[in-house]
């Protein structure tokens, strides 16, 4: 039964590609010039165009020291290069799986509670803690960007409601996070619904055990969790190393533009970025591609450049990211494979004593 349902979530997840492609070339087609668009990506400056790949680099490494950095607040001391390898792992399962913007985080916390024998919780609150962080600067970038687009545009009433909707719904989302995360009762509270949830459809599975060890989970987490909010100043590197790596993330865009010789508004790129970045975290449902080219062309007003811009923008942070992560996963799983079983004389992750 299992196989047969993870090849039907395959089959899903291909066909739902297949129709982000499809309806992305039939918009190209039917609504963009190509010999227009074949024209621009001709006259794109290389040299500005390879600092995009440089930047998506340097934000890498700033996410990475984000998590690093929560992680040593937690008296979890792991090496840069470790941080750096699960990072890009994640990045590989984030941008490959259909999901509600949490495989990145998911995929990290197994890596490395499984390679360094370091506890669930403490992973799981570091992780959360830099979702949380990038989300909110995600929300204040947005709002910035909505709020020049009023002042210097006018746009229709549909474009205002769907970046409101979609600028409320993140909103609502950072919340739920923000209260599931420091409210151990509420997380009690789905994980007895989920357990009922389960029962419905395994009713001969013994669910105590699994229960068990989920509590157990859930309160490491919150303890690591409360352990970062009465700490602040542990809290400004992360931030400072986060802002800085969303300048350097949504900087792809402002140069693949100025690449193309038609540099691009501040509150164009900054509304694109976070509007395609927020709908693109649950999968190829919302063909990110499309929606970034649709909306680049309602506020540049050039169907070409902004057919130009996507598909140059795409190639650093969708097929070069996949290049690179995939290589990282490669890496990690050998790594854990070679792994010889935890010594507690000689951890491979090494957890502070307080």
């Amino acid at each position: 039964m299992e196989p047969t349902k993870k090849s039907l979530q395959s089959k899903a997840s291909i066909a739902i590609l297949i129709a982000g492609l499809a309806a992305f070339i039939l918009y190209f087609v039917f609504f963009i010039d190509p010999q227009q668009v074949a024209r621009t990506l001709v006259q794109t400056n290389l040299t500005i165009y390879s600092a995009a790949f440089v930047t998506y680099m340097l934000f890498t490494v700033c996410s990475t020291m984000v998590w690093r950095s929560l992680l040593s607040s937690l008296a979890v001391k792991i090496t840069t290069r470790k941080a750096f390898l699960y990072t890009w792992t994640g990045l590989f399962f984030e941008a490959t799986v259909p999901q509600l913007g949490w495989s990145a985080e998911v995929s990290k916390t197994y890596l490395l509670t499984k390679d360094a024998n370091i506890p669930a919780g403490k992973v799981g609150a570091s992780v959360v803690g830099q979702k949380i962080l990038g989300m909110t600067i995600t929300i204040i970038a947005l709002s910035i960007g909505l709020g020049l687009l009023l002042f210097r545009y006018s746009l229709n009433l549909t474009a205002v409601l769907l970046i409101g909707i979609v600028l409320g719904l993140s909103i609502l989302t950072l919340a739920v996070v923000y209260y599931i995360s420091f409210k151990p009762n509420a997380t009690k509270t789905l994980l007895r619904w989920a357990i009922k949830i389960i029962q419905v459809f395994r009713k001969s599975w013994n669910t105590q055990n699994l229960q068990t060890k989920a509590e157990e989970l859930l309160n490491g987490f919150h303890t690591n969790i409360a352990q970062l909010k009465a700490n602040p100043k542990a809290l400004i590197a992360p931030a400072v190393y986060g802002v800085v790596g969303f300048i350097f993330e949504v900087s792809v865009l402002f140069i693949t533009f100025a690449a193309l010789g038609h540099p691009a508004p501040v509150d164009v790129v900054l509304i694109v970025f976070t509007l395609t970045g927020t709908l693109q975290t649950i999968g190829p449902l919302f063909f990110p591609e499309l929606v970034m080219t649709l909306t680049l062309t309602a506020l540049f007003g050039d169907p070409a450049i902004a057919f130009s811009a996507t598909l140059l923008s795409r190639v650093v942070n969708l097929w070069f990211r996949l290049a690179v992560s995939c290589g990282a996963l490669q890496l990690a799983g050998i790594k854990i494979i070679r792994q010889t079983p935890p010594n507690n004389n000689q951890p491979i992750g090494e957890v502070k004593q307080n």
